[in-house]
């Protein structure tokens, strides 16, 4: 039986072997693409091809692309482990020509590949056309020896691709093999019958493959492209399984030692149905998370982070179901670490941070799950809907638990159960589409054409950057944009001028000849071209030679401060350990903004330690080395390969002699020493585990360090001492204050302890127990709930009920004695007296607070007290 990997291998070797160049997959965290929240498919990568923008630089190429469908219209996260075949990481083989070969090849080739190499039964498989494309049915026909019964015309749905509502598209041909009756889930319908594109499970499409032969305009009108492409796409997961006559993909060499993995940890037996639920999420999703955070993911809140946060609940709460009450899924990546990492090498080097990065959102989920606990708790006293004589817990509220604490609705399903209450299944069904919709039509593509009014005046090209080693060249401009207010947009053939890209700010400078001079303030890359903007300052634009050159002194400024995010990044590791990963950065000439992975602040003696080594190396005068190298050959000699950068074949090497090797396509200074002193402003978190350091050097350090030694003269007059004496006199300062703060307090619990006791005294009798109303005089909140908590303490059996104004507006407290919570709710009472000031507010059982606006009611509430207790009674 072939393994996973040789599967994977023969497909390489084989269109090598048809001159394809084989690419690294890209990331799945888009590096360039807002339009998604994850890498989809094998032609993400390519999509500034088909769209014109950039010319390939490979006419035939191939790979194996990481994907993740879990977001969008691709929402299947609640489908994962629940069959064989739904997955939120896949992998896509792919071969695609760019205006090279076409049907004739790509169908060929597939059918040898299937056939030949990879020996699958001729007469299993079957082929689908486009119901207009005759060209392919007679290529299948003709060119392979496929059963001609076996090719069949498919409509729009399942034959033509659309890269969008707009842009480039084509019918496409689709492989499929029967696995045969025994496959079919549908067998014991008497009405059903199986077939290619039906809605069962015999027939697996297992190859499509695209033909781009057409653009739609914003019309819905096709034009032929100028030149076609073929891009093609074999579910990787699904090709294993059938090679190694699984029933799942589940049951491959992909997952199962993962699996296993986690049936060893849990003690629990893996069932390939659906007692093996579980155990399929969570390998599955450890996948997810793994290639997403070796990519640069992280899970947050928001967009594509929390998508991976949902991920790892989910993944967390099915571990609960296995016994695991403590964090277990990063565990688990060492093993796919084993099984992935050669082919992936990514997950290797970040093997340490992935896992830092999982252990902490399981710890972090753990506590969110208590407090969903709590909310569930909270949601069934309050009341549920009665419906046809049942209890219900609507659909809102499961989706609510589900959206903001993790929990999936089995878990909803079951603890409602617990108490007597049925879920609303399919209003958590509705909440749930109409979250799909919002992630749909935020996620819809839609092509813009480019708006820009251009003036062609040379022949259009590439633009050559040459600013490495030029700060100024002779060149000219191809074309140019500019409106009323002499604003201008320019491309040249070739520039000096380094455009905004990797966190460098962009250089600045000035465009000129005898006959006009243009002012550059930005420079922005779309596609191969560079885009200056700036101003026309004088004369009118030509086709002559102009001069282009940057501002010198600032792009030094730049420079020292990129080079010097490479030794902060060296540094930091140091002092914090391997975990530190850059996340982010901003190089500008003023100031330096550097993000990384942390999950706990940088102390001042941390701080202290990397600006010492930062500026020690600095001092060293440190040549600094760039080099040109095959993406291989730099990551073999350790060259730390940044997120959120997209690397070619041949990759640009920063070395600091044999301190730091980073992959950059930045600017740099020639010397460490040219940098000069290197000053932390701050350290601050900037998301849960993103750390952020700004910093600044040379010119712009020395003004700060100005600054500070102004503001401590000042400091010093005003306490009337010597500069050396400052830290000493504050000091004296603060405790002095304490003393006085102390005394204070003291006096304040003096009074507080008399207020209690008399609000005891006149407390009113209920029944069995005790009713304390009282209008305390506090500064805040935080006064008044000392006060109810020791009345609650004192009078044993009872209900504590303050009302005041704190700042303007009316604070209500409600305490209830434990005895008490089962006949009154403390945020049912609050709620009510709320309702008097013009409030809102509720709580717990045994305390809740609530608010108002309308102070002059205080006095009202005070006499309702009562009747509202009695209203519950």
């Amino acid at each position: 039986m072939l393994k996973s990997n040789e599967i994977r291998e023969q497909f390489i070797e084989f269109f090598k072997n048809k001159n394809h160049k084989y690419l690294r997959s890209a990331s799945v965290i888009p590096i360039d693409d807002p339009t998604l929240l994850f890498t989809n498919a094998g032609m993400n990568q390519f999509k500034d091809i088909f769209l014109g923008k950039v010319n390939p630089e490979f006419k035939r190429v191939m790979n194996s692309q990481k994907c993740i469908r879990a977001g969008g219209k691709h929402n299947d996260l609640e489908e994962v482990g629940k069959d064989g075949y739904h997955h939120t990481f896949f992998e896509m083989l792919g071969n695609w020509s760019f205006g090279d070969y076409y049907k004739e090849e790509a169908i060929i080739w597939a059918w040898e590949l299937l056939t030949s190499v990879w020996r699958l039964p001729k007469e299993k498989l079957y082929a689908t056309v486009y119901k207009d494309d005759q060209e392919s049915y007679e290529l299948w026909k003709n060119k392979t020896d496929i059963n001609p019964t076996h090719i069949e015309f498919h409509g729009d749905k399942d034959n033509f691709w659309e890269m969008g509502k707009t842009g480039p598209c084509g019918p496409c041909s689709e492989i499929h093999i029967d696995r045969g009756i025994e496959f079919c889930n549908l067998k014991d319908d008497a009405s059903h019958i199986c077939k290619v594109n039906g809605d069962c499970h015999r027939y697996i499409e297992l190859w499509n493959l695209v033909f781009m032969q057409y653009f739609r305009d914003e019309e819905g009108v096709l034009h032929p492209l100028a030149q076609k492409f073929v891009d093609t796409g074999a579910g990787f997961e699904r090709l294993v399984q059938i090679l190694q006559d699984k029933n799942s993909n589940y049951e491959t060499d992909i997952f199962q030692p993962v699996i296993q993995e986690i049936a060893e940890y849990s003690k629990v037996k893996y069932f390939p149905d659906g007692r093996g639920v579980s155990h399929r999420v969570i390998a599955d999703h450890i996948r997810a998370l793994s290639f997403a955070i070796a990519d640069g993911g992280m899970p947050s809140n928001e967009g594509r982070g929390y998508v991976l946060r949902r991920i790892l609940r989910r993944a967390a709460r099915h571990g609960r179901l296995l016994g695991f009450f403590k964090p277990f899924l990063y565990i688990l990546v060492d093993c796919l670490v084993d099984l992935m990492g050669k082919i992936y090498p990514e997950l290797s080097e970040r093997q340490a941070h992935i896992k830092m990065i999982i252990k902490a959102e399981e710890e972090r989920f753990n506590l969110t799950l208590d407090k969903g606990i709590e909310k569930f708790e909270e949601i069934i006293f309050d009341g549920i809907l009665m419906l046809k004589d049942k209890q219900i817990f609507p659909g809102t509220f499961a989706f609510m638990l589900y959206d903001t604490f993790g929990f999936p609705l089995d878990l909803t399903i079951v603890m409602a159960n617990e108490k007597g209450f049925e879920v609303d299944v399919q209003g958590f069904h509705k909440e749930m589409e109409k979250q799909r919709t919002r992630a749909r039509n935020a996620a819809k593509f839609i092509l813009n054409f480019d708006e820009i009014d251009w003036i062609g005046i040379n022949p259009e090209s590439d633009t050559k950057f040459v600013g490495y080693n030029n700060f100024s060249i002779e060149c000219k401009i191809q074309k140019y944009a500019i409106d009323d207010k002499n604003n201008i947009k320019i491309i040249l053939d070739k520039t000096p001028f380094y455009t905004e890209s990797g966190g460098q700010t962009a250089d600045i400078g000035k465009i000129y000849n005898d006959n006009c001079k243009i002012k550059i303030m930005n420079v922005q890359k779309a596609g191969n071209h560079f885009i200056h903007i700036g101003k026309l300052i004088s004369g009118n634009i030509n086709s002559e030679i102009f001069v282009a050159k940057i501002d010198k002194a600032y792009r030094k400024n730049i420079a020292g401060n990129h080079t010097v995010t490479h030794l902060l990044h060296k540094a930091l590791k140091e002092v914090l350990g391997d975990h530190v990963q850059q996340k982010g950065s901003a190089v500008q000439a003023e100031i330096l903004r550097f993000d990384f992975t942390n999950f706990k602040q940088v102390s001042r003696r941390e701080l202290k330690l990397v600006e010492n080594i930062v500026n020690a190396k600095i001092r060293e005068c440190l040549p600094v080395k760039t080099e040109l190298k095959d993406l291989e050959s730099a990551r073999k000699e350790g060259a730390v390969a940044l997120f959120g950068e997209k690397y070619g074949e041949i990759v640009r090497v920063v070395s600091i002699a044999d301190y730091s090797k980073e992959f950059c396509g930045g600017t740099h200074v020639n010397f460490t020493g040219e940098i000069g002193l290197f000053k932390i402003l701050s350290e601050s978190s900037i998301a849960a585990g993103i750390r952020r350091i700004e910093a600044v050097t040379g010119e712009f350090s020395e003004k700060i360090v100005n600054k500070m030694e102004d503001n401590l003269e000042e400091i010093s007059g005003l306490l009337n001492t010597q500069t050396s004496s400052v830290l000493e006199k504050i000091h004296k300062l603060l405790d002095e204050q304490k003393l006085l703060q102390k005394t204070i307090s003291q006096f304040k619990e003096k009074n507080l302890s008399s207020l209690i006791d008399s609000v005891i005294t006149v407390a009113l009798k209920f029944d069995d127990f005790k009713i304390v109303i009282a209008n305390p005089e506090v500064e805040d909140t935080n006064e008044m709930r000392k006060i109810a908590d020791q009345v609650k303490s004192k009078i044993k059996s009872g209900i504590g009920v303050f009302i005041t104004e704190i700042k303007g507006k009316v604070s209500i407290l409600v305490v209830v004695t434990k005895d008490l919570t089962k006949r009154y709710h403390a945020g049912k009472i609050a709620s009510k007296l709320a309702e008097i000031v013009s409030g809102k507010g509720g709580g717990r059982p045994d305390m809740a607070m609530a608010g108002g606006k309308d102070v002059e009611k205080i006095q009202e509430a005070l006499k309702k007290v009562m009747g509202i207790i009695k209203d519950f009674s």
